[in-house]
């Protein structure tokens, strides 16, 4: 099965560390001040988790291992990570959620699994178990392929002044044909 830890540094390798861009409006807290991201938590989303709206110095003070632990609780788990067979698929849906949400990708995966595989499944934006048991019943590099290539279809639909960073963000995953590590064939 897939694997957090062979996820983790091309998540952190992706998000780098802190930023404050005044475009971007992942780095603004619910009264709207501009406080940044920070190894790939965004400001909003780090609100939900203490309870109020973060700081600069709050988001500053994220660490690599905090940000690890939250990728790993928040969105690899939300996205049934352990229970997909194959890394690189696992790998490109967890990245959406951590960049855009588990509902965008979620919906993203279940209509090419109901479309493109006839899979019987309900497309709610949720990859709960169902959906993680139809994304291992199929041809692991055509989902692969079919999810990148919808990837950069949504966010040419959002478009914008981060469109060729997101794009960018895309060329980090490419399909490796090996099964993880704990599904190797002897």
């Amino acid at each position: 099965m897939a694997n957090f830890d062979i996820f983790l540094p091309k998540i952190q390798t992706i998000e780098g560390g802190y930023q404050n861009l005044s475009k971007d409006s992942g780095n603004k807290n619910s009264l709207g001040q501009f406080v940044g991201t920070n190894h790939g938590i965004s400001a909003r989303f780090y609100e939900g988790i203490i309870g109020r709206p973060p700081t600069i110095a709050d988001m500053k003070a994220i660490t690599k291992v905090k940000a690890a632990y939250l990728f790993k609780k928040y969105f690899w788990d939300d996205v049934h990570g352990d229970n997909l067979k194959n890394q690189s698929v696992a790998d490109i849906i967890a990245d959406h959620a951590i960049n855009s949400g588990e509902s965008p990708i979620g919906t993203i995966v279940q209509r090419i699994l109901v479309n493109d595989f006839r899979k019987n499944i309900t497309i709610d934006g949720d990859i709960g178990p169902k959906t993680a048991i139809a994304i291992n019943s199929v041809n692991q590099q055509q989902l692969f392929d079919k999810i990148k290539k919808a990837r950069a279809s949504y966010y040419y639909a959002l478009g914008g002044s981060f469109l060729n960073g997101w794009l960018d963000r895309l060329t980090h995953f490419v399909y490796e044909k090996k099964l993880s590590p704990s599904v190797q064939v002897a």
